[in-house]
């Protein structure tokens, strides 16, 4: 497993400012700025990602009748949540997070 080094930005902690999180450290802090500074829609696009999760996460469960989904590439933990979604739907729905990033793990493990 990768040491963590909250030195050196993440991909995870990068998606988490973007949405407004605190799970982030100043590397990542600076980098997202910089990528803001060429890229301004990229705020916008992370929260319209998150945005379409929860809805096809709502469609596959209520219309499709999907009960048991793998999210890949996970990344840190925010409000709403496939699972949280999933299962205020249909509680029974079970859900697999999937994700590389040591700092992904260490909230996981936190959580339980």
């Amino acid at each position: 497993m990768n040491t963590f080094r909250p030195d050196i930005p993440s991909t995870a902690r990068l998606y988490d400012y973007y949405l407004g999180g605190k799970d982030n450290f100043p590397a990542d802090r600076e980098l997202a700025e910089r990528l803001l500074a060429e890229v301004p829609e990229i705020r916008i696009a992370a929260r319209e990602n998150r945005a379409f999760l929860q809805r096809a996460v709502r469609y596959l469960v209520a219309e499709a009748g999907i009960r048991q989904i793998v999210d890949v590439g996970t990344g840190l933990p925010t409000a709403g949540n496939v699972h949280e979604i999933a299962q205020k739907i249909e509680p029974g729905c079970r859900v697999v997070y999937v994700d590389h990033d040591p700092v992904v793990m260490a909230h996981a493990l936190d959580l339980l």
